[in-house]
């Protein structure tokens, strides 16, 4: 990654892997094939991986350059891939090292790369790329800034009852069970299909492996402000109440305190973590589309606090 570049890397984690960022500018393609037959020998799911794109238009399937292109001349979506991969492994590395009960741990999470193209920082910028790695069921939801809707920038929650997913874990052996509550588990264990570490389940098939989107921002679809969120936020409201939220505030720290606040009053139970990335029209009137839903909610859950003692 070219140091001049005028790009910002902004990441949300839910546990480890919060060390990626640090690969992204010295990973090379010269790194791959090690990273991937040291994620081979938990056999299963990896055994039989094939490199998916885009790398796969580069190197073999053992993770070997094909043709001549240069090791460090990657593209964005390559190097977040390469950088997952590698943050999966070290993830492992480091669980094995603090013993085997940390060992069955892991982590999710996203990550934005935005590239502007018009020599302007980030938040000043008119034309700028958003890149997008996405693993597991954290967020990044973008607000566009004349209609004041949700964008969700990440692929969907990787979970073991999406389609998509259950068809990847079962073409390698892993299957997939509900609880009592309703949720589908990956051996009956993990609510995750994807993610960093989790050592015990990586054969079923619970790969690092990101969902990549690039999306463009310009004059003709102007954005406020991007939020990324782990699942303890989106457990218990919508893309658009949370966006909707973020409107109400002028500063972006105290939208994020915010977020995390009502997440706490709709009675979540998981950890909590927003982040609000101010962009070029931050601040600018937009309708507040969830507003009586919100009043309503919010209402009922401080009857329910009262009703508790």
């Amino acid at each position: 990654m070219q140091r001049e570049a005028n790009r910002i890397y902004l990441g949300v984690f839910d546990g480890l892997a919060d060390h990626l960022h640090q690969r992204l500018e010295s990973i090379t393609l010269d790194a791959f094939p090690p990273i991937l037959g040291s994620l081979r020998k938990h056999g299963g799911y990896f055994k039989r991986l094939k490199v998916p794109p885009p790398l796969s238009e580069i190197v073999d399937n053992q993770g070997h350059r094909t043709g001549d292109r240069d090791a460090n001349d990657l593209t964005l979506e390559e190097r977040l891939e390469l950088a997952f991969f590698q943050a999966d492994v070290e993830c492992l590395d480091i669980l094995r090292d603090d013993g085997p009960d940390a060992y069955h741990e892991g982590s999710t999470g996203s990550v934005a790369i935005i590239e502007p193209h018009d020599n302007r920082p980030f938040w000043d910028s008119e034309r700028y790329d958003i890149v997008v790695g996405h693993v597991g069921d954290t967020r990044i939801l973008l607000c566009d800034a004349t209609s004041g809707e949700v964008i969700t920038l990440t692929t969907g929650d990787h979970h073991p009852g999406n389609p998509a997913e259950q068809d990847r874990l079962r073409k390698y052996a892993g299957f997939v069970t509900t609880d009592s509550w309703g949720d589908d588990r990956i051996m009956g264990m993990l609510a995750t299909s994807r993610a960093f570490g989790d050592s015990k389940l990586k054969k079923y098939g619970v790969s690092a492996e990101p969902d990549l989107v690039r999306y463009t921002i310009q004059a003709q679809n102007p954005a406020a402000f991007m939020v990324m969120v782990t699942d303890g936020l989106t457990s218990v409201m919508s893309d658009q109440e949370i966006v909707d939220i973020v409107k109400k505030e002028r500063d972006p720290t105290a939208a994020a305190h915010k977020l995390v606040d009502i997440a706490d009053q709709y009675g979540s139970e998981d950890n909590l973590t927003a982040m609000v990335v101010r962009l070029k029209d931050f601040g600018c009137r937009m309708h507040d589309i969830t507003r009586d839903l919100r009043e309503y909610r919010l209402a009922n859950a401080s009857m329910s606090a009262r009703q508790s003692w």
